[in-house]
């Protein structure tokens, strides 16, 4: 098997608990790229979340973003490819989240919120390590609802429970929607996309782009939301830190992500 493109979940996998990307990663992801290997993030960000990580990952052409919703052409900043929920639809699930006091916010381009969960971030269950970032990037409206209601095209919404408990206690009336897919980042969190829209698809849309097919690909992540794509690449390989249905889907696991997992199997694997 010849690895043409290796595709990397960001959060967890890539990076270092805490966000870090380390030198010896960086470093491997710069020798794939030397030996003319494509390097794509494959990632639950949007594109502005992704962007300051951009220069640290070396030449990175496109990126696949908001769990394969939107994919991106970086040098020509065009989109190769975006799958939007059905709004009338998505609205109704937002509306409910809002009366339930769940941490909720919508990409739609940018990362909308309201101010109580912006202010709030942390009391309502995110992950202590991912907090920098969304502050950083989100962008507050008063009227969430209302918000998207205008705006149209919603690609994700994704809400933050209290901890594990609480989401087995509150989700299910978010799920079983024939409209929408499921899927998690993390243990508390809960995302809803279009029913076409995951990980493996939105890689797969990029690998149609280039030519390429599934067994020249390599994935690698450790979350639920890339068991797809590890299960649609050729050669997939689950971080040791990932969830079982991540271990599961894949070929082979590689170290932690805080024991740089990621850049191991690539030099196992590629070079």
């Amino acid at each position: 098997m010849s690895i043409k493109l290796i595709a990397f979940d960001m959060d967890y996998t890539l990076l270092r608990t805490g966000g870090a990307l380390s030198d010896f990663t960086a470093e491997t992801l710069r020798e794939a790229q030397k030996r003319g290997i494509i390097t794509v993030p494959v990632t639950g960000r949007n594109l502005e979340e992704l962007e300051s990580l951009l220069p640290a990952l070396g030449e990175i052409p496109y990126a696949v973003t908001v769990n394969g919703c939107v994919v991106w052409d970086l040098k020509a900043k065009t989109r190769i490819y975006r799958e939007t929920a059905p709004q009338a639809e998505m609205l109704k699930m937002l509306e409910k989240a809002i009366s339930m006091d769940i941490y909720t916010e919508v990409y739609s381009g940018s990362v909308y919120t309201n101010p109580y969960c912006y202010e709030n971030m942390a009391a309502l269950g995110m992950p202590p390590d991912q907090v920098p970032l969304f502050k950083a990037t989100r962008t507050v409206v008063p009227d969430l609802y209302k918000a998207m209601e205008e705006l149209g095209a919603m690609e994700k919404m994704h809400l933050v429970f209290y901890d594990v408990p609480d989401k087995h206690k509150r989700q299910g009336v978010f799920l079983g929607h024939p409209e929408f897919s499921y899927t998690a980042a993390y243990v508390n969190n809960l995302e809803l996309c279009s029913k076409k829209v995951n990980k493996a698809n939105g890689l797969a849309a990029l690998a149609e782009h280039l030519g390429l097919s599934a067994d020249e690909v390599m994935a690698l992540g450790d979350g639920a939301n890339d068991a797809c794509m590890l299960e649609w690449a050729g050669l997939g390989v689950a971080m040791a830190n990932a969830v079982p249905e991540a271990k599961e889907a894949a070929d082979v696991m590689t170290l932690s992500n805080d024991e740089d997992g990621a850049a191991v199997a690539i030099e196992k694997y590629c070079f």
